[in-house]
């Protein structure tokens, strides 16, 4: 058959031999072909080499806007006002943002390959060591607070927010967050709290003192008298006379019960265990009210924590006999890592923790441990019956440290 009866080709297999050949591949035998798919071909070549002209204009906008989002980005990233960290496989920091820099004291260039422990001080080495691998080994987010110790010898305080990737190099971002003027406020709010509680404190004490010294001594004097008036008196006048020896005995007891609850030597004199022995006593002796006081170590306390966690104390009990219908309740003073917490259990009927709008005063109580940076926490009792409260207070920090 000539070329002159050879059956056009179609326009796509016209189209796939032009873009075979503007692809390079294998030669295309023009004598083969017909005129009309000569020219249709040069067509589809034209047409093809438009169609790559305008993708390739396309890709390269594509291009510039991906790299004007990336340079967005990265300005947004260098200028946040949130330290950001990258931290490859062993710990080292392979990204830093300007924030990061300021806030650990150091230039990019210094900063990128050192690692980030060696910029943790050496009391929460451990928190760091123990988050990092749980971050690293279960997923999901860390959160931690660590006190950094800077090349210049300054100390800073940074709030960590930290995830994994899910590559295989054990890459971690994390963000950072200066937090020293926080907690230094807080710390300031924190002793102007135990101020304010010292300083009423005090004053319960200067009452207790007046009570007991000033009004029982008048009623100790008083009862002399009458009862010197009583030996001389015959009759119905001697019989109102010690009636009202009785009267003043009572008065007398009450004043000196009411100075210990105002402020008991035992809590300024041997500790807050002591003082809690007492105050079960008392108030079994005016409640019948009866507390168990788990046997534990007198901790070494400062006034202020002693004093609030008495006073919290006391008012738990009360709540027990005033709300939880049971006679019988059981109080434990331990130290648990840097705090010291105190815990009232009963077997009562209850209460829903949410709901802290009943007569129980633990809104109160709460917020009072909340300025002293202590918590207070609610839940079923022993064995799920009944209620469970415990209020916490940081331990005392030895002079030289951070309170």
């Amino acid at each position: 058959m000539s070329a002159r009866t050879r059956r056009p080709r179609g326009d796509a297999s016209i189209r796939e031999l032009a873009e075979s050949r503007l692809a390079g591949g294998a030669a295309i035998d023009l004598e083969k072909l017909t005129p009309d798919e000569i020219r249709r071909f040069v067509h589809e070549l034209e047409v093809h080499r438009v169609e790559l002209e305008i993708q390739n204009q396309q890709l390269e906008a594509t291009q510039l806007a991906a790299e004007e989002s990336e340079a967005r980005y990265r300005e947004l990233y260098d200028s946040a006002p949130i330290g950001y960290l990258t931290l490859d496989a062993a710990g080292r920091i392979v990204t830093a943002n300007r924030r990061a820099c300021a806030l650990l004291g150091l230039p990019r260039a210094r900063l990128l390959g050192r690692k980030l422990s060696s910029f943790v001080a050496e009391s929460h080495q451990d928190d760091w060591h123990f988050a990092r691998r749980a971050l690293t080994e279960g997923g999901g987010r860390l959160n931690v607070e660590l006190t950094l110790s800077l090349d210049d010898g300054t100390a800073r305080e940074a709030q960590l927010f930290g995830a994994g990737r899910s590559d295989a190099e054990g890459t971690l971002d994390l963000a950072l967050l200066d937090v020293t003027e926080l907690r230094g406020a807080e710390r300031a709010l924190r002793r102007a709290a135990a101020a304010a509680s010292l300083a009423e404190q005090q004053e319960r004490r200067k009452l207790a003192s007046d009570l007991h010294d000033d009004a029982g001594q008048l009623l100790s004097l008083a009862s002399i008298q009458l009862r010197a008036l009583a030996h001389a008196a015959t009759g119905e006048q001697a019989d109102e006379l010690r009636g009202l020896m009785d009267v003043l005995a009572e008065a007398r007891r009450r004043i000196t019960s009411l100075s210990f609850q105002l402020s008991p030597p035992l809590l300024h004199d041997v500790g807050l265990v002591a003082a809690t022995r007492w105050l079960a006593e008392d108030l079994e002796r005016r409640f019948g009210l009866v507390v168990t006081v788990a046997k534990s170590e007198e901790l070494a306390l400062d006034e202020s924590t002693r004093v609030t966690l008495f006073r919290a104390i006391r008012e738990l009990l009360i709540n027990v006999k005033k709300h939880a219908r049971v006679d019988e309740a059981r109080v434990r003073v331990w130290r648990d890592g840097t705090m010291v917490r105190v815990a009232v259990e009963d077997r009562g009927v209850g209460f829903d923790p949410n709901d802290l709008r009943g007569g129980f005063g633990l809104l109160a109580l709460r917020e009072r441990l909340g300025q002293l940076g202590g918590t207070l926490s609610m839940g079923p009792g022993p064995r799920g019956a009944g209620a469970r409260v415990v209020a916490g207070l940081p331990l005392p920090v030895p002079d030289g440290g951070a309170s």
